[in-house]
């Protein structure tokens, strides 16, 4: 396994580590309780995504852009450890449609400016 899918496990494993530690914290302390969070409560499905950046397990990628609009060129790689270019624009993008095999990890490869949509030929 090359050194930067060994990083993004990593950042993964611990960016679930970090949500399991403070969902425990928030149960033994009340906080967090129906009566003192007065905001609507989120889809199912989307709090989680809307957290972090970054791919998520389930085939999903979140693009941080801080309000600039960027779109990125990802790397994605399939089950195979076949891979894909995908470009995304801000927000959480869908990256299963058009890859024919499962998604099992996707990072930035340094592009950016491009038009969103699978790049393979």
């Amino acid at each position: 396994m090359d050194q930067h899918m060994r990083h993004v496990r990593a950042r993964t494993l611990g960016t679930g580590l970090a949500a399991v530690f403070l969902t425990a914290t928030a149960a033994l302390t009340g906080a967090g309780s129906a009566a003192a969070d007065t905001r609507p409560a989120p889809e199912p499905g989307t709090a989680r995504l809307a957290e972090v950046c970054g791919f998520y397990p389930v085939g999903m990628y979140r693009h941080c852009d801080n309000g600039s609009g960027s779109t990125v060129m990802l790397d994605v790689r399939d089950i195979f450890w076949g891979i894909h270019h995908v470009c995304v624009g801000p927000g959480v993008t869908n990256l299963q449609p058009g890859i024919r095999w499962r998604v099992i990890g996707a990072w930035w490869n340094g592009g950016v400016g491009c038009a969103p949509g699978l790049y393979d030929t």
